[in-house]
């Protein structure tokens, strides 16, 4: 399998890993989150303008193994690794991700109408937690100047559009949130924009909460989707915090309007959590990203494989910072997974790492490509 493509990609992120970790990194975490993540994006939108620069990054970042490549709701993926939603809300970052090793990406979360963001503090680190307390709430400058972007832009892998309800008093009306949605939807589907529609459901973030998170006013959500005749498949950007009973009535909802698929899931609400071995000022709003998602995540991503089998193709989402931690919700049942946290605790190389990571357990365990090692914990 590409013996020595690993050795090479091997050699080249453990180096970039080490100089991330111990040289850059403990220089940046003294830095204030907010400024660090808005110079990095300013840094990537710049530097993916440039073709010497994506081929640079390319060499130094990328992996590639036939092993990891699927076919998933009629796309193909180079391989299983993408970046959550929430991380290029702007899609500012679409030209030099690619080159960085993830195999599709998550833009957004887009809105109809542009959100300035919540009261800051936006990011707060929580370093022994291995988490970052997150409270943009949907900010972005809206779905007219994200497609527009995107239409000028190099697609070379799959984009997912994470869509929400713009965060405003006005929507936290269900009729009203439902509308925006649809309205951000068909912008989407006039300009042929994305290959996969994410509803984000479940941002804990914004004015009035998650409100599509009942079985009621989900179908409500989806009975109204289903009339703007999209051509994209849909997916559901999933809550962690429900308990199993109220989950999989959201999955029964999602079944019978045919979607295609559920991104297990979002932030943690529940600052009780034993993950979290760091205080948390008091006054600090947001939720919890990272490792405290973890377990949440990977029950949840059990459960619904067992429930649904192939009925929905899951996107595992929360705490994966190693090859190993892919390779456990791919095992649970993903099909794909994607990550944020974990990139920006170990660097950009952690990204070829868990590739070529991923290759070395299907070989330990014979499997001969990703698809089938899904499941297999239950298989």
């Amino acid at each position: 399998m590409e013996k020595v493509g690993k050795r090479k990609i091997f050699v080249k992120t453990k180096t970039i890993r080490q100089l991330y970790t111990k040289l850059l990194k403990p220089i940046l975490f003294l830095c204030n989150p907010e400024p660090v993540h808005n110079t990095f994006t300013k840094i990537g939108a710049f530097f993916g303008q440039f073709n010497w620069v994506r081929q640079l990054t390319h060499y130094l970042f990328y992996y590639e193994n036939s092993a990891l490549e699927q076919t998933v709701c009629g796309i193909h993926f180079k391989n299983p690794v993408g970046l959550s939603a929430g991380f290029d809300k702007d899609a500012e970052l679409v030209n030099i991700l690619p080159h960085v090793g993830f195999g599709f990406m998550s833009i957004g979360s887009v809105t109809a109408k542009p959100y300035a963001g919540n009261a800051r503090p936006w990011l707060y680190r929580l370093p022994k937690s291995k988490s970052i307390l997150v409270n943009f709430g949907l900010k972005n400058i809206g779905v007219t100047k994200i497609i527009a972007k995107l239409k000028q832009s190099q697609k070379t892998f799959p984009w997912l559009i994470s869509i929400a309800k713009t965060n405003c008093k006005e929507n936290a009306d269900i009729h009203a949130g439902i509308n925006d949605y649809a309205e951000s939807l068909k912008a989407l589907e006039k300009n042929g924009v994305g290959d996969i529609y994410e509803l984000n459901i479940s941002c804990p973030n914004a004015y009035g909460g998650e409100p599509f998170t009942t079985p009621e006013r989900l179908e409500m959500l989806l009975s109204k989707i289903t009339t703007l005749g999209l051509t994209k498949p849909i997916m559901l950007k999933m809550p962690i915090n429900l308990p199993w009973n109220e989950f999989k009535k959201l999955l029964d909802v999602s079944i019978s309007f045919n979607i295609a698929g559920v991104i297990i899931g979002n932030l943690n609400k529940d600052r009780a959590s034993a993950e979290i071995k760091d205080e948390i000022p008091a006054g600090l709003k947001g939720n919890l990203s990272g490792k405290p998602t973890w377990d949440l995540s990977n029950t949840l991503i059990s459960e619904t494989y067992k429930y649904c089998g192939r009925k929905l193709v899951i996107v595992g989402v929360g705490g994966i910072f190693s090859p190993k931690d892919t390779y456990e919700k791919i095992k649970r049942g993903a099909t794909l997974v994607q990550l944020i946290t974990g990139m920006i605790f170990e660097g950009p190389a952690l990204i070829g790492d868990i590739n070529c990571g991923l290759v070395e357990l299907l070989e330990r365990d014979g499997f001969k490509s990703i698809s089938e090692a899904v499941g297999s914990f239950y298989n």
